[in-house]
């Protein structure tokens, strides 16, 4: 009992290793792709949004045009990161790793290559941005219940 005390209060060293390559991963797709900076001020940019009605009086801003350098760079991105999450799954499992650490790398695994997804779908206007909204929610939900489900059985 005494050791997994120590271990559950111990730095989480391949969560650091994931923040590393988050932050190389970034770096990377910042760049590869090409003129990314002008991608993302044309995006963020207050004139390329407009209000849209997705209800009865109901208004949410949207994109006024699709951005699909942005939105591939975003999919590759969360693919790259999810199937490196996959590899640190893999590592905390041959480590016996504690099971609410596994299933929060489940859980990001699952949320990060689902969102790679969606972004592909967006880019090739296969899915609208609202689309992309509800692919978001669902896998924070997602996400949510998986670790959930972690921490139970870990009682």
């Amino acid at each position: 009992m005494e050791i997994r005390r120590r271990r559950e209060h111990e730095t989480d060293k391949l969560g650091l290793l994931s923040l590393g390559f988050f932050l190389i991963l970034l770096g990377l797709m910042w760049i590869i792709t090409p003129d990314i900076s002008d991608h993302i001020r044309a995006f963020f940019s207050p004139e390329g949004w407009h209000l849209a009605e997705v209800s009865q009086n109901v208004f949410f801003p949207e994109p006024d045009r699709n951005h699909p350098v942005l939105y591939n760079a975003a999919s590759y991105f969360c693919l790259a990161f999810g199937a490196f999450q996959i590899i640190i799954l893999g590592i905390r499992v041959a480590l016996r790793d504690a099971l609410d650490k596994m299933g929060g790398t489940l859980s990001g695994t699952v949320f990060w290559v689902g969102m790679g997804y969606f972004f592909g779908m967006l880019a090739n206007n296969a899915l609208g941005w609202f689309g992309l909204l509800a692919g978001f929610v669902i896998f924070v939900g997602i996400s949510i219940i998986i670790q959930s489900i972690f921490r139970l059985i870990r009682r």
